[in-house]
């Protein structure tokens, strides 16, 4: 049974953002497409339920255009409930939107001590109802959309304000809706706006590489990046990475293009071959006019001095983690789950606090640790002293 409106005209846009605008609170959630089947980080569809109504915008039709759709995901009095929304957040930040007064069920979630899951298993667990997956994997570019992904999409959002009413309720039962309602806020704050969306070169890439060398392997991996935006094809799609990195080190590889399989098939001719070895032989000319050394590592092995001092920080962490945040750790799992406690206080948080980086303590997280601290008799104060 359709229980969705399609969006697809700018006429009923318009109507679909006026009744956005007079709700206190709607469900949302997108689909899109990141380097899958086009290039770069693309938004298919938008879902949202309101007042007992679910649309489903095309953000692809013609003439549509998003900006009084914005003004109310932006607009702080209009609660906007997301089921882990990271993701989600990223594109909507790199199209200069910046949702405000979110709840994302995911967070609400791990904090009544649920186990990490999908939104179908959570729906299931706490509704017993069934979402199929079926269209998860779907191509969202395509139109038009299948009854199936119409049904799919919609359920994203469907069941999202029922299952906040009962996780609200769970929270004040134990007392920790103050601690949801802080981290939301939280997201309301960051900013993904200035992200490379795609990240094609990673430290680790430097690995086994020279200077001369890696530089013409950044080289090519951008050159790819312009070929692959240009095509709109996922750049690995374009030419395969690891090729690159071959040609990088062995320039004798361009004489097997032509059996390299993994290239585009619009580009698997003789004058992208050329091209490509234009563009290693100006990258190479590059490397060596800048003087950088073909046997020197890419990958920088730390100095003495940062090696000693990176092994005295980890004496200090380890120290800290052993005596003091792990004892905490475990009585807060004690006390509010083994699910909880690796939301609350993980690894990471116990790294920062050890070295006495606060910047990812939340003023709940602090009570709490201050709290148990007490209870175990431990001082506490040094990890937690804002510094001058």
């Amino acid at each position: 049974m359709k229980n969705w409106e399609y969006v697809e005209t700018k006429e009923v846009l318009v109507d679909c953002v006026e009744v956005l605008k007079k709700q206190t609170a709607i469900a949302i959630d997108l689909e899109f497409d990141k380097n899958r089947y086009r290039y770069g980080f693309n938004l298919c569809l938008i879902q949202i339920y309101a007042g007992e109504r679910c649309f489903i915008i095309d953000p692809l039709a013609e003439g549509i255009d998003l900006k009084d759709f914005y003004t109310v995901i932006e607009d702080p009095s209009i609660e906007k409930v997301v089921y882990s929304f990271g993701e989600d957040l990223r594109l909507f930040h790199s199209l200069g939107c910046f949702p405000q007064n979110t709840f994302d069920i995911a967070i609400a979630m791990r904090l009544l001590d649920y186990p990490p899951a999908s939104l179908a298993s959570a729906a299931s667990d706490m509704l017993d109802i069934e979402m199929s997956k079926a269209a998860q994997k779907s191509n969202w570019f395509l139109r038009p959309l299948s009854e199936k992904q119409m049904d799919y999409a919609a359920k994203d959002v469907l069941y999202l304000i029922e299952m906040q009413e009962i996780l609200i309720k769970m929270a004040e039962e134990k007392g920790i809706l103050e601690w949801i309602e802080e981290e939301n806020r939280v997201i309301d704050g960051l900013s993904y706006a200035d992200i490379d969306n795609n990240n094609y070169l990673k430290e680790k890439d430097k690995h086994g590489l020279s200077e001369h060398e890696f530089f013409i392997f950044k080289g090519l991996l951008e050159y790819r990046e312009t070929i692959a935006e240009k095509y709109n094809r996922p750049s690995y799609q374009i030419i395969d990475k690891e090729y690159l990195r071959e040609l990088s080190e062995r320039p004798n590889q361009i004489y097997r293009f032509e059996k390299i399989r993994g290239i585009y098939k619009a580009l698997k001719n003789e004058a992208f071959k050329n091209e490509l070895w234009e563009k290693f032989q100006s990258l190479a000319k590059k490397a060596e006019d800048t003087g950088l050394s073909k046997t020197e590592n890419a990958l920088k092995r730390l100095s003495s001095e940062v090696y000693q001092l990176k092994k005295k920080e980890r004496g200090i962490r380890d120290e800290a983690k052993r005596k003091i945040f792990k004892p905490i750790q475990l009585l807060i799992a004690e006390n509010h789950g083994e699910n909880v406690v690796t939301y609350i206080m993980g690894n990471r948080l116990m790294d920062e606090l050890a070295l006495g980086n606060l910047g990812n303590l939340r003023n709940y997280k602090r009570v709490l640790i201050e709290r148990y601290a007490g209870e175990l008799g431990l001082d506490i104060s040094p990890y937690l002293a804002t510094k001058a």
